[in-house]
C-alpha cells in the first residue's frame, strides 16, 4: 500500500483512528535520511497488506509537531486501534519497526 501524503492535521488523525493498524511519518523537506526512511517504510507497508500509512511534511503541517510531539525528523510512528505504540525519531532501525508490525498484525489476526 502506497503511503499518501497527508496535508492536514485531521487528515492525520482521521487515518489513525479509521485503520487498525498505522504507519505516520513525519519529515522535513531538504532532509535525505528522511527520503531513505519513507522508502523503505513504503516496502515494508508493501509487504504487508493489513497496515496502511500516510507521511507530512512538518513545514507543511507545522502543528503537526506539537500535536505528535516531533522534535526532529523522520519521526515514525506506529498507531495501533488509534493509540501510540511504537515511536523511532531520527534513527530508525527497520528491524525494530518490522517486529513491531509483525506483532500487531498477529494481534490483529486473533481479533477477526
Amino acid at each position: 500500500m502506497m503511503m499518501k501524503e497527508m496535508f492536514q492535521l485531521d487528515e492525520m488523525t482521521a487515518a489513525v483512528s479509521h485503520h487498525p493498524l498505522y504507519v505516520l511519518m513525519l519529515k522535513t523537506q531538504h532532509c535525505g535520511v528522511c527520503e531513505a526512511v519513507q522508502a523503505k517504510v513504503a516496502v515494508m507497508l508493501d509487504k504487508n497488506e493489513s497496515v496502511s500509512g500516510g507521511y507530512a511534511y512538518l513545514e507543511k503541517v507545522p502543528e503537526a509537531a506539537s500535536v505528535y510531539i516531533a522534535l526532529t525528523s523522520p519521526v515514525v510512528l506506529v498507531f495501533f486501534e488509534g493509540k501510540e505504540v511504537y515511536r523511532a525519531a531520527r534513527f530508525v532501525r527497520m528491524d525494530e519497526l518490522e517486529q513491531v508490525l509483525i506483532r500487531y498484525e498477529e494481534v490483529l489476526g486473533m481479533e477477526s
